[in-house]
């Protein structure tokens, strides 16, 4: 950091870092997020028709800034219905996960250490 002659400077440097580093932290586990929920499919269909709305689901929230905040997510589109079934998307997704449908589960379990790791390196590079 270069040097700073007051708090509010201090301050406008620590949440510029933030920021920054909320930023790729959220964009790469966006990212993560495509490739762990894409491996979800490849496993073998058998009779099952696949509509795809899985893979179309990851959403990139956006990164938020306020005071002495920042903060940013991922999430699942769940505002889909899926038919015959009538069962909500979250429910759906649940048993995707936990393999209780055919296909790779935990692609939610492994984006979330994908998060962990992706924070991990986005503020360890900024903040030492």
């Amino acid at each position: 950091m270069k040097t700073v002659n007051s708090i509010s400077a201090l301050k406008a440097q620590i949440m510029k870092k933030m920021e920054a580093a909320v930023a790729e932290t959220v964009d790469e586990s966006f990212k993560d997020l495509h490739t762990n929920v894409d491996n979800f499919y490849n496993s073998p269909e058998g009779r099952y028709s696949r509509i795809g709305q899985l893979a179309e689901s990851p959403q990139h929230d956006g990164i938020q800034s306020g005071g002495d905040t920042v903060t940013g997510g991922i999430s699942l589109d769940t505002g889909y219905r899926y038919d015959p079934s009538g069962r909500d998307t979250q429910t759906i997704y649940g048993y995707a996960e936990d393999g209780g449908l055919i296909g790779n589960g935990g692609f939610w379990a492994k984006t979330k250490e994908d998060f962990e790791r992706n924070i991990k390196s986005a503020f360890g590079k900024r903040f030492k």
